[in-house]
């Protein structure tokens, strides 16, 4: 029977909030699916490296306990650094499961160097190795921001190992499962896509008055970015969009940026775009707001008339998940798993063009007082079908396949 999982997020701490440095989609993905996996019955411990003076064991929630293991200094690393540690991290998770007297019958990883860790564990135990890329190098490589560096080989090379050694690869959209199969090789009996979900209990349509007046926001329109601050983002073109539109609206703009510098180029891209906001004149347009706690978001989405999505590439999209949840419509870049989540000329645009006044155009025609309550509408539809329980029942089902039969092409059907 299923018991206990190990899942391995050595990058990034499920207990940080999302927004700001490493922590992002991918943090929310693990502490929720693995919640929803726990209703379930399986029990789930999250291990991930220690920093700062956080408990060695927390309890997430029923059923989850993140593991901080001691590897390397005990305080932030790029990720660069990491994968001096792995070695580390793999002896700390062995002595915990030994100590504890814990047998995990499976490993989930997430992102590459978390795999390079349960690869180790998954052949120590002899379980199945399920891994979640989240993001792939080779994609970023080829959408790579003005300005940004290339991924390095040591994480294309990682990425490699990854997949000869994982029983499944999993694929947010058939758009990743695409860049797994032809730009890395990938046996089509080793993918499974499993779309992300939203926790409706939080993220669902509520008080825009209210929400509007925590925000101190006055009759005006605001349009809403939320995610982490870096040049693959692209926040460059909501500005420059956002440029296009202040002063020519029937009432005045509004432009939140929510969330926090992130990887090597954060801190610079955020001085570039304050720049830019003042050389555009737009420092009563644009706020940036700092990264929030996930549980603050929803009066964020219920206040927004539109999220902006502009990055470069997107392995999913969960903030539009969350924004069309909470009845928000999105304009977008086509990019990911955006064609999911938004349908295009209904809950919002998917624009394949970078060109602002495009997305200006996009956006001028969601915040038209006599079509945005359609398009509010169709964005909670839209988001309807998407669940963490729905997710987890998929993975619960695969895991248990291998778990019992230790044949992918058995398992991924």
């Amino acid at each position: 029977m299923l018991k206990n999982i190990a899942v391995i997020a050595y990058h990034s701490s499920p207990l940080l909030e999302p927004g700001s440095g490493d922590s992002g989609g991918m943090t929310i993905y693990v502490r929720e699916l693995a919640a929803a996996v726990a209703r379930l019955g399986v029990r789930t411990d999250i291990f991930t490296r220690a920093q700062g003076s956080a408990r060695r064991i927390t309890e997430l929630s029923n059923g989850v306990r993140v593991i901080a293991i001691e590897a390397g200094p005990d305080a932030p690393l790029q990720k660069e650094e990491l994968s001096a540690h792995v070695d580390e991290f793999v002896a700390g998770v062995r002595a915990f499961s030994v100590t504890q007297r814990v047998a995990y019958d499976l490993v989930h990883s997430h992102y590459w160097q978390s795999g390079l860790v349960a690869r180790s564990l998954a052949d120590t135990w002899n379980v199945p190795l399920v891994h979640s890329h989240h993001t792939l190098g080779q994609v970023k490589n080829q959408t790579l921001a003005p300005g940004d560096v290339l991924e390095p080989p040591s994480r294309l090379s990682g990425e490699a190992a990854v997949n000869l050694a994982a029983d499944v690869l999993i694929a947010s959209t058939d758009d990743e499962w695409e860049h797994l199969s032809c730009l890395y090789g990938v046996s089509h009996d080793a993918l499974k896509i499993i779309h992300p979900g939203v926790d409706h209990g939080l993220f669902h349509p509520g008080d825009r008055a209210a929400a509007r007046a925590e925000l101190d926001l006055d009759d005006e329109l605001m349009v809403l970015y939320v995610g982490r601050i870096q040049p693959l983002k692209g926040l460059e073109l909501a500005i420059r969009a956002i440029g296009e539109l202040a002063g020519s609206m029937q009432k005045a703009v509004r432009f939140l940026v929510v969330g926090g510098a992130s990887g090597r180029g954060g801190d610079g891209e955020i001085t570039r775009l304050n720049r830019l906001v003042s050389d555009l004149h737009l420092g009563n347009v644009v706020r940036f707001e700092g990264a929030q706690p996930h549980d603050r978001l929803p009066i964020f989405y219920r206040a927004a008339d539109a999220l902006v999505v502009c990055s470069h590439s997107e392995s999913f999209g969960l903030a539009a998940l969350e924004a069309h949840a909470c009845g928000t419509p999105v304009v977008g870049t086509a990019v990911g798993g955006l064609s999911y989540i938004v349908v295009d000329g209904v809950s919002g645009y998917l624009i394949d063009t970078r060109d602002p006044s495009v997305f200006a155009r996009r956006l001028r025609a969601v915040l038209d007082p006599k079509a945005s309550d359609g398009f509010h509408e169709s964005a909670s539809r839209s988001a309807a079908t998407f669940s963490w329980d729905r997710c987890a029942a998929q993975f619960f089902q695969l895991y248990d396949c291998l778990v019992r039969e230790r044949s992918p092409e058995a398992c991924t059907c």
